[in-house]
């Protein structure tokens, strides 16, 4: 099956069901206060076909003829890129300023108080962090997690997310013994102390250096605040990028490497992430690399030299080949860490926020747009239900607090002018209303321009 097939597939998938469970939010809580929903959709633009309880199932559009009344059409869209719901009553930047003139019905969302406004709008979101906390629960639970049973920092360089270690004093074969004065016992400890709990601190960390103690203090200004795109200042050692297939009559298969050796270094450059080994071979075009090689107990180094595409002709992924174990969850630890886990990175957003705003980080740099996510889908998937599902978790995540943000049009704008409301207890006018949720869309609009561009320069 091509690559491509798979991708698109993938992606229908994992988009389908964020947006399900998202729009499900929305009708189960209109359902649940009383109002009507007219229209379930999963997809966007014309009806494909559906089904209600008038006329059954039929395909097309429907006729304007139907009066649905109480009922809802359950429908399948032609784009497979969102969906939603349409409950009666409810203000967008499409409706005709006209509406304000009739009285709400009772089963409209306009006749409904605070609460129950707030808890439709809101529901959406609350699915989304539902659906992430079941799905890292449920990874924890049936899968369990990997543990590093390692402290010792692995290669660094002066270059690249290790920069700010090395540049402080680390070197490679430290072992770390506490970080801010909590002690680790493994990588991924190492790991919470450096990008949890302490998130706002600088770092000291408290090593072994051939049976000397150091203390060593890197400023928190200096570390890479999306371990999982940029890397991460420390690696354990036995860390690198694994060869899982070697092309024929390629830079690779020349330097005779082979599947399962490991990349730990390139010119003497840890990279920490597959992105950083591909955007640093395809830099070196035609350019001789040295590759630091660990092919089962021993290391090596290898010269190669990608061609002139920038590759090397390997498949790859990250690996760690160092002594681990692996943790397993009961259904409350399980369900205790899917919380701590969706907790984690709606923190990491709302940092993440604050860094923008105080120029820390770059918004080319810190956001994915639909065709990075079109490759993450794919990537994933061939990976297998482990990183996809994950994938998905997170992506609910990000999808909630993006849904939440006080923006017009959004959820999160949309709960702004019903908490107004029933604060002055009368209703915004309805052209400002009107007025700021067509801004809202086009500020949306603007910023998925921005993303797609972003996307494609990459």
């Amino acid at each position: 099956m091509p690559d491509i097939f798979i991708t698109i597939i993938a992606f229908i998938i994992l988009i389908g069901v964020l947006v399900f469970i998202h729009e499900l939010g929305h009708f189960l809580a209109a359902r649940w206060t009383g109002m009507r929903a007219e229209v379930f959709a999963v997809g966007m633009g014309p009806r494909l076909f559906g089904w209600n309880r008038i006329n059954g199932f039929t395909f097309g559009k429907l006729s304007e003829e139907i009066e649905l009344g109480e009922n809802t059409d359950y429908r399948i869209s032609a784009f497979p890129i969102g969906g939603y719901v349409k409950i009666l009553g409810m203000i967008d930047e499409s409706m005709d300023t006209d509406f304000a003139t009739s009285e709400p019905e009772p089963w409209e969302f306009r006749s409904k108080n605070t609460f129950q406004k707030a808890f439709v709008l809101s529901a959406g979101v609350i699915m989304n962090i539902l659906l992430a906390i079941v799905l890292f629960a449920g990874l924890k639970f049936f899968h369990g997690e990997e543990i590093w049973n390692t402290t010792t920092i692995g290669t660094l360089s002066q270059e690249g997310a290790t920069a700010a270690a090395y540049e402080a004093g680390l070197r490679r074969g430290d072992q770390i013994a506490t970080i801010n004065g909590e002690k680790v016992e493994n990588f991924q400890e190492v790991y919470g102390q450096i990008y949890g709990t302490q998130a706002g601190e600088d770092l000291t960390f408290q090593v072994e250096r051939e049976g000397m103690p150091m203390s060593i203090s890197v400023p928190r200004s200096k570390i890479p605040a999306n371990p999982d795109k940029q890397g991460s200042i420390v690696i354990p050692d036995n860390l690198g990028v694994a060869v899982t297939s070697v092309l024929g009559a390629s830079p690779a298969y020349d330097a005779e490497l082979q599947p399962e050796d490991v990349i730990l270094a390139l010119d003497g450059r840890h990279v920490g992430t597959i992105q950083e080994f591909i955007t640093y071979v395809s830099e070196h075009t035609s350019e001789p690399i040295t590759l630091t090689v660990q092919r089962g107990s021993s290391e090596f180094t290898k010269v190669v030299t990608p061609d002139e595409d920038g590759k090397l002709g390997v498949g790859i992924e990250m690996s760690y080949t160092g002594p681990k174990s692996r943790e397993t969850y009961g259904v409350g630890a399980a369900l205790v860490a899917g919380v701590g886990s969706v907790t984690k990175q709606l923190t990491m957003m709302v940092d993440l926020i604050g860094d923008l705003f105080s120029g820390k980080q770059k918004l080319n740099e810190s956001v994915a747009g639909p065709v990075e996510i079109f490759k993450m889908a794919g990537k994933t998937f061939s990976d297998g239900p482990i990183w996809f599902l994950t994938l998905m978790a997170s992506l609910s995540v990000m999808l909630a607090f993006m849904n939440i943000l006080p923006i017009p049009a959004l959820d999160g704008g949309h709960l702004v002018f019903v908490f107004i409301e029933g604060i002055m207890r009368r209703e915004v006018p309805l052209k400002v209303r009107i007025a700021a949720q067509q801004a809202g869309f086009l500020i949306l609009m603007a910023f998925m321009v921005f993303v797609f561009y972003n996307d494609f320069t990459r």
